[in-house]
């Protein structure tokens, strides 16, 4: 997977953007996948769900390397977030048919998403997002995949099932930038939203 990207946020986050040009064939090769991953890719029927799982996880063990810390492999908590095992570093992955990215950070949560801006994403909004965010998007399609994508990268940053997308996430734009909101029952915080341009793609990093 060619590096396209990599690019430090702060001096604790640091993401990179890989263009996923291989086969599953060519992955496999890369990844030598162990018997979970193995028993994973037998119940995966899509190849190009194939791809995604082996570049994501092709991607993370490549940021090891960068971060010059040991894979010891990738476990889920009990809410299906994915974790490093044996490290405390947080990360967020997020792939489409082109590229796979991935964030580590070394104690705050994250969350990435790449998303192409197409005109299906008019026809969710007003069931994801709140009046003041619609109002700011307009019929400016860009604004509407930041602010779709925002809301997925947050999402992925909490971590957390039964979250609804229009009561419980916000995106609020101002002068110094976009800030994100995560207001739940026991749990409220803002984040920093990152919009970066990836070729015909947006890349968000909530932090």
């Amino acid at each position: 997977m060619p590096l396209y990207l990599n690019k430090k946020l702060t001096e604790e986050i640091q993401f990179m953007v890989w263009h996923l040009t291989e086969t599953v064939d060519e992955l496999i090769t890369l990844v030598n996948p162990d018997k979970i991953d193995l028993e994973t890719l037998a119940g995966i029927s899509h190849e190009a769900k194939k791809k995604e799982y082996l570049a994501g996880k092709n991607a993370i063990m490549q940021m090891c390397l960068l971060e010059k810390i040991q894979f010891g492999g990738i476990e889920k908590d009990e809410h299906g977030k994915p974790f490093l095992k044996n490290h405390t570093y947080e990360m967020s992955l997020t792939h489409t048919i082109d590229y796979v990215g991935v964030v580590f950070s070394k104690s705050k949560p994250v969350g990435m998403d790449i998303e192409k801006p197409r005109n299906q994403i008019f026809k969710v909004l007003n069931r994801l997002c709140v009046a003041s965010e619609i109002d700011w998007v307009s019929d400016d399609l860009e604004k509407a995949t930041i602010l779709w994508s925002a809301k997925e990268a947050m999402y992925k940053l909490y971590g957390k099932r039964k979250v609804d997308f229009k009561e419980n996430l916000f995106l609020e734009a101002s002068p110094n930038g976009l800030t994100g909101k995560i207001k739940m029952p026991d749990h409220e915080a803002e984040h920093q939203i990152y919009v970066q341009n990836i070729e015909e793609y947006l890349l968000i990093v909530a932090y």
